[in-house]
């Protein structure tokens, strides 16, 4: 069942309690969005925490930033990620979010019954055509299969901002409907961009920290 948890920064919001656990042999995923590298805002700074906690984190150059195509992203998604399973978690911020669904529900779809990934965290992510930016035809035309993606993504989360100028909160939130994902909105934030000045993003890691403690194990 959805959630939707409304969130200031200056409140510390706890889903469960955090347990430490020993988390080795966990690999997280980081993918960018539209004109965006490895390198881009807060990407370095939770790979950077996430590797101190014992996640071995990976953050991807996608091809073609500036002028996405689907079919280049999912290939090059093909080549860098060589084993998913239930100690696999991705992270994503825009465009990104909906190239993880498609790719997910399209290596996943012949898994066996029972298979699981780990989780996503889903950030600014939108699955239809933007009206500021109407360049994603080859992303939005057709949705991931979110019945695929319900069944084999154990922990699903999509943030969103009641600020974002770019994805409208509304299409993010439609998308976390659609995925039955927890939807944590923030009151401000924007489009969480490098330019908005985010070089991090602690409420990632608070998510990641807060997963259950089964999923971890």
């Amino acid at each position: 069942m959805l959630r939707v948890i409304s969130k200031q920064f200056s409140i510390v919001l706890v889903f469960l309690i955090a347990l430490s656990v020993n988390v080795f042999g966990k690999d997280v995923y980081i993918i960018h969005g539209y004109k965006s590298t490895s390198n881009y805002g807060w990407f370095n700074a939770v790979a950077q925490k996430l590797s101190k906690e014992g996640y071995k984190v990976n953050i991807l150059n996608l091809p073609n930033a500036d002028k996405p195509v689907l079919k280049e992203w999912l290939g090059a998604m093909q080549k860098e990620i060589q084993k998913i399973d239930r100690d696999t978690y991705f992270i994503t911020h825009s465009l990104g979010g909906i190239a993880t669904l498609h790719f997910l529900s399209e290596t996943l779809k012949s898994q066996d019954k029972g298979f699981q990934v780990g989780g996503v965290v889903l950030v600014s992510p939108f699955d239809e055509e933007l009206k500021k930016l109407p360049i994603f035809g080859s992303f939005t035309d057709k949705k991931p299969n979110y019945q695929i993606l319900k069944n084999v993504i154990k922990n699903r989360v999509v943030i969103s901002a009641k600020d974002d100028a770019i994805v409208p909160t509304d299409l993010s939130y439609k998308l976390a409907k659609s995925l039955d994902a927890d939807f944590i909105q923030t009151q401000k934030g924007g489009h969480f961009m490098e330019s908005e000045g985010y070089t991090d993003l602690p409420l990632v890691i608070e998510v990641f920290q807060n997963f259950p403690a089964e999923s971890k194990k």
